[in-house]
């Protein structure tokens, strides 16, 4: 049954609503009965009852200022109030102060009954729609996943899925770059977070998987390949997890750049320079700087430098440190220091080799060098960071 609170400062009207009206037969069961608003106030908070009835006029407090501060604590009841003949001025404090219902008196037992049953079934119904939205909200996230998984991979229903996202508060760009990252890692959401706030102002929307997460923006493909290039380096200081990154181009075919990028990722190399992999013009990054890196993958353990590997490709030292910078928006020594770095944590973590063995091993002759550059790219000296990953 649902719980009725009365409140009247004169006994007898108390007693009466309380014993001489048939609550049962509407599904009532008077709680408690209160002489003021102050009193009536504090059961409300104690017994939450699902109606008040109350007097308007009452010492201390009366029933509208009960009624106003119990409304603003955010109870969820309804509250009926009744006041003398013609008490007008009342009547408009009544519905300033959201009542469900204003009598006056005297009231009839019939009258009270009549309202009190139209009351409560609105009661009812508002608490049965706000628990529906309830739910609908707890279940916006999977919806909004489902319709997104729709977008990227079925071709079909992927305008359908658009205009689901869009009554879900997602606003997609029609035209931008698709970024795709593929990991387990718990960081990428907030990566893809900070992602967000590097392309502010433009139309943005990321959704996170199991174990890849996919951004949509409005931003060009080389602001993209630019800014999160940066965020890559910086993130690699809070984690040492490599993302796999990539990004591509679309004017509406977006399940196409997500086919794309999905396979762009699995490119092992750009996740050990951590860079991000993107499509050019034809689809492909230029053949001198692919070749290029598959001399860094080759060779990183030998005397390498841009001179070096530009005279091994029969092209300039200029035109190959140019293509690096354009396509990847990182220069060759860069990338060479990166893949250097990588294969010395994996050296480290084998645990078979001292630190100046490995120094040797991926390209350095001077170790104390070596030492500083791991320093500077992973915050921490080579001991201190195997002693972090042995923890």
């Amino acid at each position: 049954m649902d719980k009725l609170l009365i409140v009247d400062d004169d006994y007898l009207v108390r007693e009466g609503l309380r014993v001489a009206i048939d609550w049962q037969s509407i599904g009532l069961e008077v709680v408690a009965a209160a002489e003021n608003g102050e009193k009536g106030l504090e059961m409300a908070r104690s017994l939450r009852p699902d109606l008040i009835i109350a007097d308007v006029r009452m010492p201390v407090m009366d029933g509208l200022q009960m009624a106003k501060t119990l409304f603003e604590e955010g109870a969820d009841l309804a509250v009926i109030v009744y006041s003398g003949y013609k008490d007008f001025e009342n009547a408009r404090r009544a519905l300033d102060s959201g009542v469900a219902g204003f009598l006056l008196k005297p009231i009839e037992s019939g009258e009270l009954l009549s309202r009190v049953s139209e009351v409560m079934a609105r009661l009812r119904e508002k608490r049965r729609d706000s628990r529906m939205l309830g739910q609908f909200i707890s279940n916006l996230p999977i919806v909004r996943q489902q319709q997104f998984e729709k977008l990227l991979c079925d071709e079909e229903n992927s305008g359908s899925a658009a205009e689901q996202l869009s009554l879900l508060g997602v606003q997609l760009p029609a035209a931008g770059t698709l970024i795709y990252v593929y990991t387990g890692d718990p960081y990428i959401a907030t990566f893809l977070s900070n992602a967000e706030k590097l392309f502010a102002g433009q139309t943005s929307a990321f959704e996170v998987f199991a174990e890849r997460a996919v951004m949509l923006t409005s931003a060009d493909l080389d602001l993209v390949r630019r800014e999160l290039t940066k965020l890559l380096d910086r993130t690699l200081k809070l984690t040492d997890t490599r993302f796999p990154v990539a990004a591509t181009a679309f004017d509406g075919d977006i399940p196409r750049a997500y086919r794309a990028a999905k396979e762009l990722s699995k490119n092992t190399l750009y996740t050990a320079i951590n860079c991000v992999v993107t499509e050019s013009e034809n689809g492909r990054l230029k053949k001198v700087v692919r070749d290029a890196l598959s001399v860094i993958e080759r060779d990183y353990a030998k005397k390498l430098s841009v001179r070096s590997v530009a005279d091994m490709l029969f092209t300039s030292e200029s035109h190959l440190m140019h293509e690096f910078k354009a396509e990847l928006g990182k220069t060759f020594n860069e990338c060479l220091t990166e893949y250097r770095m990588l294969k010395a944590q994996e050296l480290l973590l084998l645990g078979d080799m001292r630190i100046g063995e490995i120094a040797y091993a991926v390209g350095y002759n001077d170790v104390k060098y070596f030492g500083q550059v791991f320093k500077d790219f992973l915050g921490c000296t080579a001991s201190e960071w195997l002693e972090k990953k042995m923890q």
